[in-house]
């Protein structure tokens, strides 16, 4: 079997996979087991396993940790794994007030400010579909 990304991880592995990357400390198969209410630890020892295999996951001292991060449209911050839209979303959003205080109060800074915005949106987004354009050519 072999996962090329996170769209080919399925099923129990998928859920191994995401539970050991929210996790702060290395977890034992039978944590595993208990915290994803899976019915032995066989299954997760196979699973573990074929991530293992994959590169995905690796052994540590005490348990079992993400060695490669492959979910490519989020970010991991602290143990907490956010959409990459929601940096894109937040930036937009405080864009937004200041270009309508902008409007307000100075006009032509205004006009300025907006062509800085969309430079740097339309910079991000040509820069996104080459790298992804990239990617999928690799396949």
């Amino acid at each position: 079997m072999y996962w090329m990304g996170e769209e080919e991880l399925t099923g129990t592995a998928k859920k191994i996979y995401y539970y050991l990357l929210k996790q702060r400390k290395p977890a034992g198969i039978r944590k595993i087991q208990k915290d994803l209410n899976l019915s032995s630890p066989s299954i997760v020892s196979y699973h573990i396993r074929k991530l293992m295999e994959e590169g995905l996951v690796k052994e540590v001292e005490n348990g079992y940790v993400v060695a490669k991060v492959i979910v490519e449209d989020y970010v991991k911050f602290k143990n907490t794994i956010i959409p990459r839209s929601l940096f894109l979303a937040s930036f937009f959003l405080t864009s937004l007030v200041i270009l309508i205080y902008l409007i307000f109060y100075h006009p032509f800074s205004a006009e300025i400010f907006s062509l800085i915005i969309i430079s740097i949106a339309t910079g991000t987004t040509i820069y996104d579909v080459i790298k992804k354009y990239r990617k999928l050519k690799s396949l």
